[in-house]
This record gives structure tokens, C-alpha cells and sequence, in this order.
């Protein structure tokens, strides 16, 4: 479920695994050698597991410990119970053009999820997000923007503005929290659609890792509509974040 908030959101951290149990641990990892197996491109890092979400006046606390990669993905794809499930964290960015579309990502070939569609984001680097102990989640979400869009939220050139706008929260077998930050973007659809074609074949030239394969640009006041019309698998979050924007235009 999404939940619009222009608070910020902050973390505190439990810097130890989360303790499954191990005929779980067994399962997840059995499940992960055949992923592998599949796709040879998969890395089994670190996910941070949300415990509890609190909020007062002023801001939104998450409370994380640590799991991994192969315990989300099992749980996105098989389901474990509430107690053992994977609430990962994870940080992105909805991107509005000058002219007015909402702008969607369709995942690479090479991910864990061929043609989903979503917003560009990630989860957590410990090593590159922490600020004064604490993970910073701004910083989380630039450095996935600057990875898959080759975009900078503080170059004015690029984007004029951003903001605390959306967090997901957990829903039905979906389990997983995003925060999304709302970037104004100072380029317009076309703009835009040429920097992501020429820095996608900049990866693909050097061998580069390739989130998304192509943009989408829905027409703000009608993209909800625009959505259901591709027949691409979409994160749960997409439509009802779309459902909102097209509330704030009409």
C-alpha cells in the first residue's frame, strides 16, 4: 500500500542477521542455487529487514537488522510466514518530466525481474549509505538514480526539485517498504527517453550492469489508464502511486 507523507523518513539500525530458522535456511538456500543457476548474473548481498515502523510529528523511524538477498527473493516468490518474511527497505525515486509524464522503468532481460515495471530504486549499501552510524536513505536513492538513469538529483541541469513524497508499506504477500522520493525533472519526455538510450548503450558498449531495458512515459491525469494498457507485469506500488498522481492533475 502507498501512503503519501512529505515527512522524512530516518532508520535505526540493528547491526546483526536476522535469525531464521533452519529448515527455512535450507530452503532459501536450495532455492537460491537454482536461481543461480538460471541466472548466473544474480548476487546473493546484504538486505536490510524492517522490524517495526513508527512515526511521530516530525518523521518516520524504521527499525532494521540484516538478512540477505536469496531470503527476499524466496519470499517475493514462494511467501513465508509474517514472523520470518522479509520486510526489506529499500530507497527510489518517481521521476515527472517538465512536460507533465510519469516516468517507469521496465526491468533489463539480465535482472531478477525481466519486464516488471517499476520506479528506479534499490536497496541499501551499507558500505556507501550510512551517515553518522545511521543509513541515509536520500543518498540510497541518488546513488540507484545515478546507477540505472545516469541521473543526478542535485544537478539543477537535470532536475529542478525533490522530495519526501511516497513510502509503500507492506500488503497482502507483498512485504516489502520504499521509500520514493518526487523529482521534477527540468527535461521534457523526449529529452529524457534520448539521455536514457544513449546511456544505455553506454553500458551495454563496456559491459556495464543494466537495470532497466526501456522508460515509460505516462501522461500525467491518464496514466493510470496508460498503465493497465501495457501488458508488462508491474510492481504492486506502480498503479497506486500513478492512482494518486492522476488525482493531484485532474
Amino acid at each position: 500500500m502507498v501512503i503519501q507523507t512529505k515527512k522524512p523518513v530516518t532508520t535505526n539500525t540493528i547491526h546483526k542477521m536476522m535469525n531464521l530458522p533452519q529448515n527455512l535456511r535450507n530452503k532459501i538456500d536450495e532455492f537460491w542455487k537454482e536461481q543461480v543457476k538460471e541466472n548466473p548474473n544474480l548476487f546473493n548481498g546484504e538486505v536490510w529487514n524492517v522490524t517495526k515502523m513508527e512515526e511521530n510529528a516530525d518523521k518516520i523511524i524504521l527499525t532494521l537488522e540484516q538478512t540477505d538477498y536469496a531470503h527476499y527473493l524466496y519470499d517475493e516468490r514462494h511467501g513465508i510466514e509474517e514472523k520470518y518474511a522479509c520486510h526489506n527497505i529499500a530507497a527510489g525515486v518517481y521521476i515527472v518530466t517538465k512536460d507533465g509524464f510519469a516516468v517507469i522503468g521496465e526491468l533489463d532481460d539480465t535482472t531478477s525481474y525481466p519486464k516488471v515495471m517499476q520506479v528506479s530504486g534499490g536497496g541499501i549499501d551499507e558500505k556507501l549509505d550510512t551517515v553518522n552510524g545511521e543509513f541515509d536513505l536520500i543518498k540510497t536513492a541518488k546513488r540507484e538514480l545515478k546507477e540505472e538513469l545516469d541521473l543526478e538529483l542535485d544537478n539543477k541541469e537535470q532536475i529542478e526539485k525533490y522530495n519526501f513524497e511516497y513510502i509503500e508499506v507492506p500488503e497482502g504477500k507483498r512485504h516489502s517498504y520504499c521509500v520514493i522520493l518526487k523529482a521534477y525533472s527540468k527535461l521534457t519526455k523526449d529529452e529524457l527517453n534520448e539521455h536514457f538510450k544513449k546511456y544505455y548503450q553506454y553500458l551495454e558498449n563496456n559491459n556495464g550492469e543494466k537495470e532497466f531495458k526501456k522508460l515509460y512515459f505516462l501522461k500525467l491525469g491518464n496514466a493510470v489508464a496508460e498503465l493497465d494498457n501495457l501488458s508488462n507485469p508491474k510492481r504492486l506500488y506502480v498503479r497506486q502511486l500513478l492512482e494518486l498522481e492522476d488525482k493531484g492533475v485532474v
